[in-house]
């Protein structure tokens, strides 16, 4: 389903580039990469691995820390009645580069740019599950504890007690078994999908407007998988938020998905609604024809 928002689209990126210094030179790995996502709507980011696909979701997170330097572009987030532009600010974190006539982010200023610019949008304005759930969870923090945390940045008027109860509530809703044992955990001492699925439960718990999953399935046995894209979908049904789902999986995606962009090299290839790339409609970029081919689905027309 397309969904079209008269208030415009809840994340608009335009012109994103994103550059490496390496020891042979500049290395762009994002290439002027234009997309938006409105409210209720499922884009789908398909591409191989260096694809760009999630260096593009890192710069909407804010996160593109370390070697690369984001060096052109726009991100836009609206909140209400309100629009932030989240790259505002990037020219006074540059400074020269280790190669000629390049420039790069001066980190420590630029990461002390975005917490104050990201401080009161992460959370309920957007946040991400990552491809390692024990990688985002805090090990010497309960399961529980880290999840009333969530609740109480979407309901902060709640006692103790009743954030314990919430927490437990949403451990069900992800469909855990036993929440409540889960609720007291260890990471260490969950599976790979049980801390996945507390991972999203946190992630939801904080009522975001923006989801971004990254490769959440990744490293998952295949029922496990299955499970995680249907709860996925289950959690999208009341159209209430807005989804960037990032995979090398076509299936996954078009599963998910109510528009997909395909990605390669850094850029975007193919643009087209998840029914018509399912049903073989239109012309196909020779990449997507390939990606489609492989998962035994229909191609249409070659571009």
């Amino acid at each position: 389903m397309s969904v079209t928002d008269p208030a415009g689209p809840l994340l608009r990126v335009t012109d994103l580039v994103i550059e490496f210094d390496t020891p042979a030179g500049r290395r762009r790995v994002v290439d002027g990469v234009s997309f938006s996502v409105g409210e209720g709507e499922v884009l789908g980011i398909l591409g191989e691995s260096g694809s760009g696909k999630t260096m593009s979701t890192l710069a909407v997170l804010g996160l593109v820390h370390g070697r690369p330097g984001v060096v052109g572009g726009q991100i836009e987030l609206r909140l209400g009645e309100e629009r932030h532009a989240l790259l505002d600010g990037l020219p006074e974190m540059l400074s020269p580069g280790s190669v000629a006539g390049s420039v790069r982010k001066d980190d420590r200023r630029w990461e002390r740019h975005v917490h104050r610019r990201m401080r009161g949008i992460w959370g309920r304005g957007m946040t991400a599950v990552f491809q390692n759930p024990k990688h985002s969870l805090d090990p010497l923090m309960t399961i529980g504890r880290q999840l009333e945390e969530s609740v109480r940045l979407s309901e902060p008027h709640l006692r103790p007690d009743a954030a314990g109860t919430r927490a437990i509530d949403w451990l069900a809703k992800v469909k855990l078994t036993d929440p409540a044992r889960v609720h007291r955990s260890y990471a260490h001492e969950l599976s790979g999908g049980m801390c996945q699925r507390a991972m999203i439960a946190i992630a939801i718990a904080r009522l975001p407007q923006l989801l971004i999953a990254d490769e959440p399935t990744t490293g998952l046995d295949t029922t496990v998988r299955a499970e995680i894209v249907e709860l996925f979908r289950d959690l999208m049904h009341d159209r209430q938020r807005a989804m960037l789902y990032i995979s090398h999986d076509i299936r996954e995606v078009l599963y998910l998905a109510d528009r997909v962009m395909v990605m390669r090299q850094g850029r975007i290839v193919e643009e087209a609604s998840a029914s018509d790339l399912e049903r073989g409609v239109g012309r196909r970029h020779p990449y997507t024809a390939t990606l489609l081919q492989a998962a035994d689905l229909p191609v249409g027309e070659a571009a």
